[in-house]
């Protein structure tokens, strides 16, 4: 479900205010905002595609910032084999100040940013198998060239961890850790209008992913164990709201029943049932209790495990919060658009 993310990130322990470039100072009512740059005026570095080499992700990067795009706070988290913004030398474009342009060579993937508004375009029919496993041969015997037994369906997401950067290698002690178990409540706002969502190949891949060919729009919010020392470490827990999910059909239903389960790291993964729809054409609001969701998400872990005999308990007191993602996980080939704005991340007392 997830891939794999070896990353780590510098956070701290209780939720106050402080200064720090892209962050803002707490409010009236004691509330800071916990996103950096929220607005997107820095734009989206060169992240985490997991099937390039270091070589490929270092030379991008470079190229990057000389075109403009520096102080990120965000990053992309791209699994392709063949739809990266790293093979278009002449992407991404900067018109002014706060407008950035990404796009494939081919146009079958986009990224803009104009004015606080992210737009997102992904033809995964353009991919490798048209959107199958990416680790397979395609239809004329051809191997890829970045296949990888684990992450093997494509993805297409931006990603913050709550740290000072997004740089690997960052070993935390206990007070740069986000708890999630205080008084702070934390509550996670955006604003998501779909214009697009149609499947665009006809290649059935269900028996190779034993799951019907779908596409999932999600908000995620990745924790640790208190053990854990930096975000590479073992034991994450993801929990996921899905804003849409659609096998091609009108009956998008976004996890109307929660789901617990696994992914293929062994990581916990929990879908929540419990927040709007999309709808095409219509700006639709989110208002996450990010505190909340973990809690369900736990006591569902606890319910499974008593279940199955193994008496665990998931207690909150015993994760930190360490990152999020928003974007798109894919099995298939579907044609997307997507546009969000009014992304925050408010921590603040209790009952605010």
């Amino acid at each position: 479900m997830i891939f794999k993310i070896t990353l780590t990130a510098f956070l701290f322990g209780t939720v106050v205010a402080y200064s720090q470039e892209g962050r803002s100072e707490s409010g009236a009512n004691g509330e800071v905002e916990i996103l950096r740059d929220p607005g997107f005026v820095q734009g989206v570095t060169q992240g985490y595609a997991n099937h390039l080499s270091p070589e490929e992700q270092a030379d991008c990067l470079s190229r990057w910032t000389k075109k403009g795009v520096k102080n990120s706070q965000w990053a992309f988290w791209e699994i392709s084999e063949q739809l990266h913004f790293a093979h278009n030398g002449k992407t991404p474009t900067l018109p002014r100040p706060g407008s950035f342009n990404w796009t494939t060579a081919n146009g079958a993937k986009q990224f803009q940013i104009e004015d606080g508004v992210v737009r997102m375009k992904l033809d995964t029919a353009k991919e490798w198998r048209e959107g199958g496993s990416l680790n397979l041969p395609d239809k004329e015997g051809r191997a890829p060239k970045y296949g990888d037994p684990h992450t093997v369906w494509p993805h297409f997401l931006i990603g913050q961890h709550f740290a000072k950067d997004n740089a690997p290698g960052t070993v935390l002690s206990e007070g740069e850790k986000l708890g999630v178990e205080g008084p702070q409540r934390l509550r996670f706002g955006i604003d998501i209008r779909l214009n697009r969502l149609q499947k665009s190949s006809d290649w059935d891949h269900q028996a190779e992913y034993g799951a019907s060919n779908h596409a999932i729009f999600y908000m995620a919010f990745i924790l640790m164990p208190r053990s854990a020392s930096r975000l590479a470490d073992t034991g994450k827990f993801y929990m996921l709201v899905p804003a849409i999910f659609s096998e091609g059909n009108e009956a998008n239903v976004p996890g109307s029943a929660p789901w617990i389960g696994l992914d293929q790291f062994g990581d916990g993964v929990y879908f929540s049932g419990a927040h709007p729809t999309l709808k095409a054409s219509s700006w639709v609001s989110y208002d996450i209790d990010v505190k909340q969701l973990i809690r369900e998400g736990l006591a569902a872990a606890t319910q499974r495990s008593l279940a199955q005999k193994k008496n665990r308990l998931y207690r909150v007191e015993d994760y930190w919060l360490a990152s999020m993602l928003v974007g798109w996980e894919i099995w298939g080939g579907f044609d997307t658009d997507i546009e969000f704005k009014n992304l925050s991340l408010r921590g603040g007392p209790a009952g605010r």
